[in-house]
């Protein structure tokens, strides 16, 4: 079950929510990318197209890791967030990505937080503006409904009420 949205928007509390009542959950891989390389003393970033391959790599992986997990898996994003990327950065139409966008697909329903100014924060791996996160957000609504994917829009509300939707809707 993927959870996606822009930066800032809540996601990873409501996973790390999620955990605390026994759902299991894979963590936003660009972060784990952007700490690994600061350690390294590296830019956060390398260029935005290698950036997005190497995520979509990693997402990509970790999707097919839980593709036969019996039990529920949230997503902190998804292989779809990346591809967009992806498909972004790129002057050519990647065909490896286009072909795993068919042939691999999530549950139909994906859940996305909206930009929320009020818990908006930087921090060692988002140096994003809220504009930013806006924009991304917008730019993921329509690349999941464009690759044929429902969207539900999670409410601005307390972590607990924003759990309790969540599992309303996958029970």
């Amino acid at each position: 079950m993927v959870i996606t949205g822009g930066p800032g928007a809540g996601k990873t509390t409501l996973l790390e929510a999620l955990s605390r009542r026994g759902y299991n959950f894979v963590g936003e891989t660009a972060r784990i990318i952007i700490r690994e390389r600061l350690s390294r003393g590296l830019s956060p970033r390398p260029d935005p197209a290698e950036f997005a391959r190497q995520i979509f790599e990693v997402d990509l992986y970790n999707y097919m890791n839980h593709i036969e997990t019996e039990q529920w898996v949230f997503f902190d994003r998804s292989f779809l967030d990346s591809a967009a990327m992806l498909f972004e950065a790129s002057t050519t139409e990647p065909v490896e990505i286009a072909e795993a966008l068919k042939n691999y697909r999530f549950r139909r329903s994906v859940f996305i937080a909206p930009p929320w100014e009020e818990i908006y924060t930087n921090d060692n791996e988002r140096d994003q503006t809220f504009g930013d996160g806006v924009a991304v957000y917008e730019k993921l609504h329509r690349w999941y409904e464009q690759n044929d994917y429902e969207l539900i829009e999670i409410p601005k509300d307390s972590v607990d009420d924003r759990v309790r939707f969540i599992l309303e809707r996958i029970q």
